[in-house]
């Protein structure tokens, strides 16, 4: 009989699926990581759309370099040294600040800014985003929206963006633009912006067409965003990529580089995903393992069952999160608490949780309660065979079966689905 040895939380979980229910084991195939200082030397000697980055500066330009929050996991700290070394000589650092794209977020505390930054807080002048202050208004988009950025890029000569790139939710992929907006942008761009996010075409890996994407791509270029350096990272959080260059088109090679390794193909949708989270940390809390859910939710059939592992030691996660779904007496009412109080940053979760259970039937294997997880509409379970035992009640003696170990790092891309 097959069997699986899942990621859970410290641990692993083994579960046993017969061999006449099992129809496939699914599984992205993380990169490694490579030396950073080598991976940027590269990028930066072959940059994508654009000659030499660094002529592009003068002595007296006003050079803003944006950076991502304490919520992301770029190596800030590490890649701005070698950026610096490049453009260093032909700018001065009177003239150079780093702004810290937070968003909506909080701003970063002193500790995180240590963390992102260290030395260089002391070295450049360090501006963190307030999404309530210091906005300029700097245009329309084609959507509508207004669009506004910090004053800091607005009036800057140059503009760089170190980030990284990666699967998102309604933004089709982070890096490259997405750290103008909403990462420096005012308030009413990001809230319009995101509420783009029940488009059909707002969805993960969803570039072109996608309305919060495009509305991000111009509000990038309406400032003059001129270069960017972003990284695909390994699957032991190191860098396995870099690519600098003229914004688009060097994302187009990031997200490429991703696609390649972590978007896998299948036939159909099946009646039964088992589904690893991919264990500690990102099965740490709910919030965090819904990334798992999230993709194995793209091979699940209308009417089919997901059996989520996710041991979230340290509970939901997030309180809008947590908010959205305790004040909700159904998933249907999370999509009226959405349209009454519009886009909030862990509500998005909650949204499209609230989806998902239209779709299937969900059953979790966690150390959560069993009461908390019901609250989140979820079965709790203690062993696998339950769920199969569950599915084949449903769906009789023959229904198709497929597990996949590591969720969170394997995007399910339907063949038969690009095929019609």
């Amino acid at each position: 009989m097959p069997t699986f040895d899942l990621p859970y939380g410290q641990e692993t979980v083994s579960i046993v699926v017969s061999p006449d229910l099992l129809a496939e084991t699914l599984e992205g195939t993380p990169p490694a990581g490579i030396p950073l200082r080598g991976a940027f030397e590269e990028a930066w000697s072959d940059p994508i759309g654009m000659g030499d980055p660094a002529l592009i500066f003068n002595s007296t330009d006003r050079v803003v370099v944006v950076i991502t929050d304490h919520t992301r996991s770029t190596p800030t700290r590490a890649l701005f040294p070698l950026l610096w070394g490049k453009i260093g000589d032909r700018v001065s650092t009177e003239n150079v600040t780093l702004l810290v794209a937070t968003g909506s977020h909080r701003s970063s505390t002193e500790e995180e800014l240590e963390t992102i930054l260290g030395d260089l807080r002391r070295e450049f002048r360090v501006v963190v985003h307030d999404c309530d202050r210091d906005i300029v208004e700097v245009g329309t988009s084609a959507l509508g929206t207004p669009i506004l950025l910090h004053r800091e890029v607005v009036e800057a000569d140059r503009v760089v963006s170190i980030g990284h790139i990666g699967m998102h939710y309604y933004a089709g992929y982070s890096g490259g633009r997405k750290n103008l907006l909403p990462g420096v942008a005012g308030r009413e761009t990001i809230e319009a912006n995101h509420a783009w996010m029940t488009d059909p075409q707002s969805t993960a890996c969803v570039y072109e067409g996608n309305p919060v994407n495009e509305e991000m791509v111009e509000a990038a270029r309406m400032i003059g965003l001129d270069v960017i350096v972003d990284v695909v990272l390994s699957n032991s959080g190191g860098v396995a990529k870099i690519v600098v260059g003229e914004p688009e088109a060097a994302h187009a090679v990031g997200r490429a580089f991703w696609d390649a390794h972590f978007q896998v193909p299948y036939c159909e949708p099946y009646d039964v995903v088992i589904a690893s989270a991919g264990g500690h940390p990102k099965d740490i809390n709910l919030y965090q393992a819904y990334k798992g859910q999230y993709n194995a939710m793209k091979a699940v059939r209308d009417g089919g069952i997901l059996c989520l592992l996710a041991a979230c030691p340290k509970g939901i996660g997030h309180p809008v999160f947590t908010d959205w779904i305790e004040r909700s007496g159904s998933p249907e009412e999370v999509f009226s608490i959405y349209e009454e109080e519009g886009f909030r940053l862990g509500g998005h979760k909650a949204v499209y949780h609230a989806r998902d259970l239209q779709k299937a039937t969900i059953y979790l294997r966690s150390e959560l309660d069993d009461e908390a997880v019901r609250r989140f509409y979820m079965e709790p379970v203690l062993d696998v065979a339950e769920v199969l035992n569950a599915a084949q009640e449903r769906f009789g003696e023959a229904f198709r079966v497929l597990v996949m170990p590591h969720a969170a790092d394997t995007f399910p891309v339907c063949t038969k689905e690009s095929e019609a």
